[in-house]
């Protein structure tokens, strides 16, 4: 087993269990997958609310940035560029600014998020319906047998859905009971929305199930373009840069890859995701104003430093009136 497979295994436990309870509740994939991707998106909803607080602060703080590039821009540009990381990274420790906040630190957090879910979503028969190892691999070897080598491992349990009916007759029935049969056959119709089997691969199957890749494209760009648009108008330079554009629609462009190469309900997965991560962007967007967080920051810096000259001016009375006694 390879380190990401591994990694993976490891990190869809909590999800697993989380998947699990909630279908126990709901007695329905697709709505428990729904809540659970809602509940994810609450729970890194703090940390976007500090990420839009910090890109305000990073504007605020541009123009000084600009300042100091201005002030060494006669150097070489080796001097020059050795000034301008001392005295920005000097700027934003005195104005409490973290580049982690904007950076790799979000990038990571959604990416064990993403890891810990997909593993889940990959193994709802381990997860889910709670089979034993024993059971799964008298799935996946019954899978193997009618259908020839599987290369997609990690798909196996979905293929598997997908497949039942067909591979169900070469089961041994000592492992896989007819209670087990009973619940793969339930959750199968669990695994459907508007009729549409989300186990099969949209590549394959083709026809209506195009508009899992299709959709899950469109919403991935919803957020990407509305992210351009901020960029473009708040940050005009950047907005410049060549990557920014390419950025914009690799974004879609892989969910729609992705959603038609693998099980749909991937790709439903997907659907669901950006469509909360565009609904949180806008709202963000709307009720953290960049300019009112900047008048915000200004007018708490303001209280501040008001604060410390009064602590001065107290201290000097202070210390003049003991002067005073003293003679």
């Amino acid at each position: 087993m390879g380190f990401f497979e591994l990694l993976y295994d490891i990190l869809a436990v909590p999800f697993g269990y989380a998947l699990a309870f909630l279908f126990e509740i709901t007695n329905n994939y697709l709505l428990s997958l729904l809540l659970i991707t809602l509940i994810i998106r609450l729970f890194l909803l703090p940390q976007a609310v500090t990420q839009q607080k910090n890109s305000a602060k990073q504007m605020r703080l541009q123009a000084k940035v600009n300042k100091i590039r201005a002030k060494y821009s006669t150097l070489n540009p080796r001097e020059a560029q050795m000034k301008i990381s001392e005295e920005t990274q000097e700027l934003y420790r005195r104005e409490g600014f973290s580049m982690s906040n904007m950076g790799c630190l979000p990038m990571i957090l959604q990416l064990v998020v993403m890891m810990g879910l997909y593993g889940a979503i990959y193994s709802p028969i381990k997860y889910v319906l709670k089979f034993s190892e024993a059971q799964i691999a008298e799935l996946s070897a019954a899978y193997t047998k009618v259908m020839g080598d599987v290369s997609a491992t990690r798909q196996i349990e979905l293929l598997v859905l997908n497949k039942f009916s067909e591979i169900k007759e070469y089961l041994n029935p000592e492992i896989i009971k007819d209670a087990d049969i009973t619940r793969i056959e339930s959750f199968i119709e669990n695994f459907k929305i508007f009729g549409i089997d989300l186990t099969a691969n949209p590549k394959e199957v083709g026809g209506i199930l195009i508009l899992i890749p299709v959709l899950a494209g469109v919403t991935a760009l919803m957020s990407s373009l509305f992210m351009y648009l901020k960029q473009r108008k708040t940050n005009p330079e950047m907005s410049k840069n060549p990557a920014m554009g390419c950025m914009t629609f690799m974004s879609p462009a892989m969910s729609f890859m992705f959603s038609f190469s693998f099980p749909a309900g991937i790709g439903f997965y997907w659907i669901i995701s950006n469509i909360l991560s565009f609904i949180q962007t806008v709202g963000l967007h709307f009720t953290l104003k960049p300019d009112a967080i900047i008048a915000e920051q200004m007018i708490d810096e303001t209280v501040q430093r008001r604060a410390k000259e009064n602590n001065v001016k107290i201290k000097a009375a202070m210390m003049q009136k003991k002067e005073d006694n003293n003679e």
